[in-house]
């Protein structure tokens, strides 16, 4: 199965992908975690980056790039256009590689249904929570007041992509709960590991 995870901004994401990985042995490609390395290792993009917003040579300040794309969507749109081949390209060789190897591959991508990727996998996992608890997250982990909107006006909304998918798991609740909901979509989605 090649499975395309997604959601909005802290709707647990991570925590999700991070459980269906241990649970079901799946191999993971993280969209944020590449984008990561290649803004702090890879020499081509982070030239490209460095060029188109005139940065200089120092290394790139993820927070300062941030805080600069959510409040220019132009400059949003350009950084995208650097880095979202490069990613495409990523993720693309290794769902061919799990694709030919028969084994399971899960690509936790937050943009997934805004950069067109839907179409490419099995099945598509949404992670999703009310907007007032995403904004409640997003105050709790320090993200200025004036960045909150414009970081979730850049992707979908929840429910826009709820409706698009396969499975939704809601994480409005405890870690318990989540962990059940992740339980019972293995169980949907791996019925014969289960019985």
């Amino acid at each position: 199965m090649l499975l395309g995870l997604t959601g909005g901004i802290t709707t647990g994401k991570s925590t999700v992908t991070r459980y269906l990985a241990k649970r079901a042995g799946l191999f993971v490609f993280d969209a944020d975690a590449c984008v990561h390395e290649l803004l702090a290792s890879d020499e081509e993009v982070g030239s490209a980056v460095r060029n188109e917003f005139a940065l200089g040579d120092e290394p790139i300040d993820r927070r300062a790039l941030g805080q600069l794309i959510f409040r220019d969507p132009d400059a949003r749109r350009r950084l995208e256009a650097i880095l979202h081949p490069v990613v495409r390209d990523r993720w693309r060789g290794l769902a061919a590689k799990s694709r030919a190897e028969r084994s399971d591959f899960l690509a936790d991508i937050p943009l997934l249904f805004e950069t067109g990727a839907d179409g490419y996998f099995d099945a598509i996992i949404v992670v999703a929570a009310s907007p007032e608890t995403q904004r409640q997250r997003m105050a709790d982990r320090g993200i200025p007041p004036d960045l909150i909107e414009p970081m979730l006006a850049s992707q979908w909304p929840i429910g826009q992509k709820v409706v698009q998918a396969d499975y939704v798991i809601w994480n409005d609740g405890s870690q318990a709960e989540l962990e059940r909901q992740c339980a019972l979509l293995l169980d949907a989605i791996f019925p014969k590991r289960h019985e």
